[in-house]
């Protein structure tokens, strides 16, 4: 019996009060795996003590309170004591940073180490981007330097969009892309017919296995060259069901599989068409019965998957649930519809709305992009205007008053955009504000603009006026994306956008993001966001802007107790949801047994 140990790769310091989610992926990777008769073991550090571990807790509280300080001085960046104290944090961050990465490389040479005490034959790792892809290569050369026996596999989101790039930037064997748990069964079957003849002997059997076209979903080496196979879907509704295991330091969030590929599929900016060409539906049954599943584990908290559950496939998968009689909490994502402000299409939306708010709906994430009709149809291709973007939202809130209970809105923007003849970017944040007056969101994303491989702005760069050569590629899969420091200390990309650079780009997103905080609307909150804040017990616009400005404060500083609470207390709400409890109460009284942390001094968070 063949065994993998699977890493998950991970930054060494948190990006978001997000980031301790259990691990659906992984969950179902190894539930695969272990039915083929294998045996797994999964090594997740994206955890809060690890994190809180790896990060000196002195330094951490006095940056937090420096942190403070900054944030009770304003926006504004003015002024000698602001800049004083912003230069003394951000020196004091690389001071911890450098701390981090010393215990973060001490770690993976302990876990090679010990790959190399079992001489196990298997190592794989789940890859996500920016640090994490560079400490996974860091711990894949440790593994190399002491086992040099032991097969190095890696897969993810990062693997499958990046493909041949992946392998040309790392040193692992091979990489599993699209859906990995046939693959890593096939590839864990050939270990048990090698056995121990080694490394070689496997990798040359893997060749004679793509060349008959038994194994794909793969990218090898063969020789110097590096090669995929034909990438095959799975059925989607023979899908495993994850087991979750040890969820100390996890927050018990559950992201659920409802569908798989987009409805859409055409944005100019977006990857969903290469990771998922085609858009299949999870039958409602098997998304109801691993509900009931998580439940059963003490989940009651979901985030749909899908990139858009659009309101018919999201009405079904409500009346399942209401059917069942389950009680949950969930969030997921949700394309406008066009055509929204016709009567008939509006009233049709309220009503799907509505029942699925009856069913749980808590937060909804919406892709916007911009609110400047001629970007949206020229160099976004949506398929959509401002106007189904409004009446959208409108009927969403229509549906709210029916059922009397609010439903968060976090809308995403991509700003600056590339241009066409005649329209400015001072154009394009005009009409964004206006449609953001107008739809009135929850929370706004705001993000640059990503040419990303596979991507018809990366393919017709061009076109779209985007400046930069593929060598950007091997950058951009390390680049670590930290939205809280001003653009000057950002590593420099070397890309353009209608002759603007890097740091320029940067220095417009944030300029859109100040003016749509000056709206008080809060920034950098997603749909998963508002689930937790809200089963935290923040409440309305000034609880999120307090949730949002404590969990920055955490991120920043490294200091990651506010957040280990509030984790906390969305676990005690995601236990009650699942054993179908007056939840309410029992945060009340989780809240009540947590003791609140001190801040320094006259820094209150609530009055930033």
């Amino acid at each position: 019996m063949a065994t993998i140990w699977i890493w998950n790769a991970i930054a060494s310091r948190r990006r978001s009060a997000s980031d301790t989610f259990v691990e659906n992926g992984l969950g179902v990777l190894a539930a695969g795996v272990e039915r083929d008769g294998h045996a797994v073991r999964v090594i997740d550090w994206a955890r809060g003590d690890f994190y809180s571990r790896i990060a000196p807790s002195a330094l951490a509280r006095l940056i937090r309170h420096m942190t403070l300080a900054l944030m009770a001085l304003g926006r504004k960046r003015k002024g000698f004591m602001f800049k004083a104290l912003g230069l003394a944090t951000l020196w004091l961050q690389q001071g911890m940073a450098l701390v981090q990465r010393r215990r973060m490389a001490r770690a993976l040479r302990n876990l090679a180490r010990e790959v190399a005490r079992h001489n196990l034959q298997v190592f794989g790792m789940k890859v996500w981007y920016g640090e994490a892809f560079a400490w996974a290569k860091y711990l894949a050369h440790e593994i190399r330097r002491r086992s040099p026996e032991t097969l190095l596999v890696a897969g993810g989101y990062h693997a499958t969009l990046y493909e041949e790039d992946f392998l040309k930037h790392s040193p692992f064997d091979l990489a599993v892309i699209g859906e990995g748990e046939t693959a890593l069964s096939r590839i864990l079957d050939l270990v048990d017919e090698v056995g121990a003849n080694g490394r070689e002997a496997v990798l040359t059997r893997l060749q004679t296995m793509i060349a008959s076209g038994t194994l794909t979903n793969v990218v090898w080496r063969d020789g110097a060259a590096i090669r995929k196979t034909a990438k095959h879907a799975g059925n989607i509704d023979e899908r495993r069901v994850p087991v979750y295991g040890d969820m100390s330091g996890k927050v018990r969030l559950h992201v659920l599989l409802e569908s798989s590929g987009c409805a859409w599929g055409k944005c100019s900016f977006c990857v969903h068409q290469h990771l998922e060409p085609d858009y299949v539906k999870r039958k409602v049954d098997r998304i109801v019965d691993e509900i009931r599943t998580m439940r059963g584990q003490g989940i009651g908290l979901f985030r749909f998957a899908g990139s858009d559950t659009p309101p018919d496939f999201g009405a079904a998968i409500a009346q399942g649930i209401l059917n069942e009689g389950l009680r949950i909490e969930y969030a997921m994502g949700s394309r406008a519809r066009p055509n929204a402000r016709d009567p008939e299409v509006f009233q049709d939306l309220a009503d799907k709305y509505a029942l699925m708010i009856r069913s749980g709906l808590r937060a909804v994430f919406m892709g916007g992009e911009t609110g400047h009709d001629r970007i949206n149809e020229q160099v976004m291709n949506k398929g959509l205007n401002r106007s189904d973007l409004i009446w959208t939202i409108r009927a969403l809130r229509e549906a709210e008053k029916r059922e009397g209970r609010h439903v968060d809105i976090s809308l995403a923007l991509i700003y600056p955009t590339p241009l066409i003849e005649g329209v400015t970017d001072d154009e394009v944040m005009a009409a964004n504000l206006e449609l953001l007056r107008a739809a009135q969101p929850d929370a706004v994303m705001v993000t640059p603009p990503g040419p990303f491989k596979n991507s018809d702005w990366f393919r017709n760069r061009t076109d779209y006026g985007f400046e930069f050569e593929d060598a950007v590629i091997g950058q951009a899969m390390e680049y670590e994306y930290v939205l809280y420091k001003p653009p000057e200390l950002w590593p420099d990309l070397n890309y353009a956008l209608g002759g603007r650079g890097f740091k320029a780009l940067l220095r417009l997103c944030g300029r859109m993001r100040a003016a749509v905080e000056d709206l008080g609307i809060p920034t950098d909150l997603s749909d998963e966001h508002f689930l937790m804040l809200r089963a935290c017990g923040y409440e309305g616009a000034d609880g999120a802007k307090v949730f949002k400005n404590e969990t920055l404060a955490d991120i920043v500083s490294c200091d990651y107790r506010r957040i280990a609470r509030l984790s906390e207390l969305t676990n005690a709400a995601s236990m009650a949801l699942a054993r179908q409890s007056a939840w309410r109460r029992d945060i009340e009284t989780a809240a009540s047994a947590v003791a609140p942390i001190p801040l320094c001094g006259a820094w209150s968070l609530k009055a930033v």
